[in-house]
């Protein structure tokens, strides 16, 4: 499948050829769902796509944004890799809708981007997978939470973005 989609932010005037690369197995397992539009999956990235366009699906669980700075990962059981940090992956930083790196997982990799975590919502945890620097977390302008490399800390706060 083969989508042209609008970057916003940085590349507002380029567009983006998407593929649809869902694995080879979850494609053929998916056949039966998809002919009876029982994809609760796709649903859900397609809602987020309409909610937060310029994203661009990157496999069947995740949607990226920016050029893969902003990366966001819905949990799938077939979601597998090395990770520096639990589930947050080696030299990024990540923020996730439930405490414990539990729920939506929204990853980032640039620390000059604006990095919303409107495509989550809430942040419930926030995990800095980086080797040093710290990662706050912002209520509009204002630090409400710090966390430094290699950790991940739960979070009650109102949280609007990331930074470093």
């Amino acid at each position: 499948m083969r989508r042209f989609l609008t970057v916003l932010g940085a590349s507002a005037a380029s567009a983006l050829f998407v593929l649809g690369l869902a694995p080879a197995a979850a494609a053929h397992a998916d056949d039966d769902d998809q002919a009876e539009g029982k994809n609760p999956l796709q649903d859900q990235v397609d809602r987020i796509l309409e909610a937060h366009p310029g994203g661009t699906q990157i496999a069947a669980n995740q949607i990226a944004w920016d050029g893969g700075d902003v990366v966001l990962t819905i949990p799938s059981e077939d979601v597998s890799g090395l990770a520096a940090v639990g589930s947050c992956a080696t030299g990024r930083f990540c923020a996730y809708s439930g405490s414990n790196q539990g729920g939506l997982q929204l990853s980032f990799s640039s620390c000059t981007g604006t990095n919303s975590i409107a495509p989550i919502g809430a942040v419930r945890s926030v995990t800095n997978a980086r080797s040093s620097g710290t990662v706050s977390a912002f209520n509009g302008s204002s630090v409400v939470l710090t966390v430094g490399a290699g950790s991940t800390t739960n979070t009650s706060a109102t949280i609007t973005r990331l930074g470093c």
